[in-house]
């Protein structure tokens, strides 16, 4: 069990075998198991809650007889190999007894139905069934009863074979996403009878999903696309117009940090805040490799941290290799800014994660930069390593951003020394005021809601 996550999702590997959320009785994600036990999770804005297990009848118990489920509004239904449907009411914590639904089977034709979902929208009562060349066929409930199945025209939708991989809904749009994180729309045309899919449509903004097997279900829950990893972690994209949002972690509490007992609560609730928007950057930033994210969620972020306090003059901070402890001068580090602190943790984080890098090679005093010395943006040796590319994933990449940051690692070098402890030092005391204001700046960057204290 991860340790970043307290309250993890799915994280039982082939023992929970469907996930699906509802908003019927509050926000929810649902996860029902082999056994047929189904445990929820509350969902309260970007927190995912404790999981609980709601009592009453047994769902989708039949291994493989029972081959998908979806929710709508306040049922669950089980669709099976052969096209029967299975309806549970819930109510609250309690899911009620199987009712099988009469009418016409759905999804029956083996490995050429691919994906069943349910409608976005409230009090739609219909199940889309998606085949394997991209035709789209619609079945209305009624009751206890199914439709029969029409065929939609249109557009053919997630007709990419494996390369198509989640087939989701929200409101009127179907969303997939595909094996390298590109996110496709189409809406369903809701003239006339709503039986057309309009043409294809790629979403801009961040890659969803793109991790393969380690990211393990998608679901939707308002205008969030929610992924979950195999290790539990649940992390969301919000979807404004035709944009995905970076993602952000849901159950990441790290309660499993600590800190010493000289430190304050306030410095406390700061450094938690900073480490929590570099969880939240992690995902979305490009100046990483697949692996270094890895190895910083799974290595890094997983271990039981100790923080203390480091009293060196001119040090921000200082860190173990594959340590456990992080050391923060709070007087020369927190008085910098949040995008400092941020970068800081994440460079000594990187050096937790086993990433490390040789000594910086400075130019004589008063020469300009240039090889064989260390330059920033030069992407060698030392300022190519992982801790000093992280420190892009908290401001981003944009040129000014690019310029300011060259600018503060003109006053800022790590050094590992014999014991392997990455200390890194800093003069922002006589460089933290130039005329644009300086680049330890304390606005905060999109996205971040670092000024109000984590209340976890």
């Amino acid at each position: 069990m991860p340790k970043t996550a307290p309250f993890p999702v799915a994280f039982n590997g082939p023992v929970d075998r469907f996930v699906v959320t509802s908003h019927v009785f509050g926000r929810q994600i649902f996860v029902i198991t082999q056994s047929g036990d189904v445990w929820g999770h509350e969902i309260t804005g970007n927190n995912i809650g404790p999981g609980f297990k709601l009592g009453g009848a047994k769902v989708a118990f039949n291994g493989p007889v029972d081959r998908f489920v979806v929710v709508k509004d306040d049922r669950m239904f089980v669709i099976t190999q052969s096209g029967d449907v299975w309806g549970h009411e819930f109510t609250g914590n309690n899911v009620g007894p199987g009712i099988k639904l009469g009418g016409a089977k759905v999804a029956f034709n083996g490995p050429v139905d691919r994906f069943v979902v349910a409608s976005g929208l409230m009090n739609h009562d219909r199940i889309y069934v998606f085949t394997q060349s991209g035709d789209v066929w619609g079945h209305e409930i009624t009751g206890n009863n199914v439709g029969p199945g029409i065929k939609l025209g249109g557009a053919k939708v997630a007709f990419n074979g494996p390369v198509d991989r989640f087939v989701v809904t929200m409101g009127t749009r179907i969303i997939v996403v595909t094996q390298s994180g590109d996110v496709w729309g189409h809406e369903i045309d809701q003239g006339g009878t709503g039986n057309t899919i309009k043409p294809g449509f790629k979403f801009g903004g961040a890659k969803v999903a793109f991790n393969g097997p380690v990211d393990r279900f998608v679901v939707t829950s308002d205008n969030r696309i929610v992924v979950i990893r195999e290790d539990g972690d649940v992390w969301g994209h919000e979807i404004t117009g035709n944009t995905i949002g970076p993602g952000f972690p849901m159950n990441f509490r790290l309660l499993h940090f600590t800190f010493a007992n000289d430190i304050s609560v306030a410095n406390r609730n700061r450094t938690i805040d900073r480490h929590r928007f570099v969880l939240r950057r992690i995902l979305g930033c490009n100046n990483l490799s697949a692996e270094e994210k890895r190895r910083l969620l799974d290595v890094a972020y997983d271990r039981a941290i100790h923080h203390t306090t480091l009293n060196e003059p001119g040090v921000n901070a200082s860190a173990p290799l594959n340590g456990t402890q992080v050391n923060i001068n709070f007087g020369v580090l927190f008085p910098q800014g949040d995008e400092e602190i941020s970068q800081t943790l994440i460079h000594e984080m990187m050096h937790i994660a086993g990433f490390t890098h040789p000594a910086r090679r400075d130019p004589p005093a008063g020469t300009p930069c240039a090889a064989p010395f260390d330059c920033p943006g030069d992407n060698g040796v030392y300022y190519g390593t992982p801790p000093l590319r992280a420190e892009f994933c908290i401001a981003g990449d944009q040129s000014d951003v690019r310029s300011r940051l060259e600018t503060k690692a003109l006053h800022e070098s790590c050094v590992i020394d014999e014991q392997g402890v990455a200390t890194l030092y800093t003069d922002a005391g006589s460089w933290s005021s130039d005329s644009k204001g300086g680049p330890f700046v304390t606005a905060d960057t999109p996205g971040d809601s670092a000024s109000s204290t984590t209340k976890d």
